[in-house]
């Protein structure tokens, strides 16, 4: 089969709409929104370009296409049912260019939650059943906007806590690092959701996120970086009574920079008591390590109730280490040593780790976040509530509004045709009559890109959000 048929990319029942339309129908205008009631009161849009250059761009509509849908759908649904005349007709009269605009707000913008973030349209009458064809397709933007908004809001929680513990924010770009990649449900999604995370941090275990960039997003900078790090298939080498032996060997051979260290094999206490024991052979090999320029040593528990386990661990750095207090009286380690925490991670888990080391006198400075399936996987389409609706129709030389207004008002739809503009800092969705600059800057139009933005453009955009600025 042919990969990526835009004839197939979209719902099965999709493919019966075109014959249900009412009989004038011309124009479908849709949109995308966050509902209200999201996770978070804003949302990050991220990731269209990605999906219109890799699926939409150019002549994507071909003879073979078309033969090979209206086959697959005669075989799943039922003969006559696929719109092989309006496709050989966009392939006939528009050279297999889709006749559509889109819409959207730029890139890396945070949105309000109830606004439109995009609108799709057809630009030519006799494909009025094209906008909602491509539903499927173009609402999976949720998802690397939903993984660039939960990185941005721990970035902001992140950059409080550094604030009202008096830390230096030196290690802020790198405070959640990205190992999600073998949670990821595939490599392309991996791709892309950690391309989204690199929006507001630079750690990341995820190199194929390190294409996103340059391949979609015209910037070949490196926006991921990561640091020489043991798992337990090392630390266990040697069985329970070589595991010093083991240590000592991972850090005799360790190149200058960060060494993370996975210190759970057996048990993290232990570890710890004789890493700061004076005078043990573990000790002096940490001390004589972080001799090194810029060397640091960061050890990761990778089990255990998040919370305590955090407060437990610095505690014994703490009495190995020693520490020392910011100036609002929060204790820093007084060597170049940190901790990562790095299991079972989301938001919520991250704030309370966060609030609890505040309570305990510790500076946030002092750990860094890995998440991976709380970043990659555990967000889905309801975290920022991501709908796509039809708002209004033209038919007979007549745009008729239209919605949806359930016994669930929570998914009432927007009716009509929209504007995005700024009114007392914050978006506001409005008719596309009122007055006001409109966001929502045509990015597509009949098979053709029209804005082509950068990923440094976008990152920014992200960044003045979740930095306060």
């Amino acid at each position: 089969m042919i990969e990526n048929n835009i004839c197939l990319l979209t719902d099965s029942y999709k493919v019966t709409h075109h014959y249900f339309y009412p009989k004038g129908t011309e124009k479908i205008y849709s949109y995308l929104e966050s509902r209200v009631g999201a996770e978070f009161n804003k949302t990050i849009f991220y990731g269209l370009q990605y999906i219109i250059k890799k699926y939409l761009e150019g002549k994507i509509v071909t003879q073979e296409k078309i033969d090979e849908a209206d086959n697959l759908i005669a075989n799943h649904i039922g003969p006559d049912i696929f719109n092989r005349d309006s496709w050989q007709y966009i392939l006939d009269e528009h050279d297999g260019y889709l006749p559509i605009e889109i819409k959207a707000v730029a890139e890396g913008t945070p949105v309000d939650v109830g606004n439109a973030l995009m609108t799709v349209e057809n630009t030519d009458d006799k494909s009025y059943w094209l906008p909602n064809y491509l539903e499927p397709l173009l609402l999976q933007v949720w998802y690397p906007s939903t993984v660039a908004t939960l990185s941005a809001e721990v970035r902001k929680l992140c950059n409080f806590y550094l604030e009202v513990t008096g830390s230096v924010k030196d290690n802020l770009d790198f405070m959640l690092h990205d190992f999600g990649y073998r949670g990821a449900t595939s490599t392309e999604s991996s791709m892309l959701s950690g391309s989204a995370h690199l929006l507001s941090f630079s750690g990341t275990d995820t190199i194929a996120a390190l294409t996103i960039p340059e391949n979609y997003y015209n910037d070949s900078n490196l926006y991921g970086f990561s640091v020489q790090a043991t798992e337990h298939s090392v630390m266990t080498s040697l069985g329970p009574e070589g595991e010093i032996s083991q240590i000592l060997n991972v850090i005799d051979n360790a190149k200058d920079g960060v060494l993370s260290l996975v210190i759970d094999s057996y048990n993290y206490r232990n570890f710890l008591e004789e890493a700061g024991k004076s005078g043990t052979e573990l000790n002096e090999a940490i001390l004589n390590f972080l001799d090194g320029e810029d060397n640091k040593v960061v050890f990761r528990p990778d089990s255990g109730e998040p919370v305590s386990t955090t407060i437990d661990c610095l505690n014994l750095l703490s009495e190995g280490f020693g520490s020392h207090l910011t100036d609002k009286g929060y204790k820093v380690f007084d060597l170049n040593i940190g901790l990562l925490w790095g299991d079972g991670l989301n938001y919520q888990k991250i704030r309370d780790i966060l609030f609890a080391m505040k309570s305990a006198g510790w500076a946030a400075q002092n750990i860094i976040f890995g998440m991976g399936g709380g970043l990659h996987t555990a967000v889905n389409r309801d975290t920022q509530r991501n709908a796509f609706k039809c708002s209004a129709q033209f038919r007979d030389g007549i745009w008729h509004d239209i919605f949806k207004n359930p016994l669930d008002s929570s998914k009432k739809s927007k009716t009509g045709r929209f504007k995005l503009i700024r009114e007392n800092n914050s978006f506001k969705t409005v008719s596309i009559d009122s007055e006001g600059d409109d966001y929502l800057q045509t990015v597509f139009r009949d098979g053709e890109l029209m804005i082509d933005d950068t990923f440094a453009d976008i990152k920014q955009r992200a960044l003045k959000y979740s930095n306060f600025l």
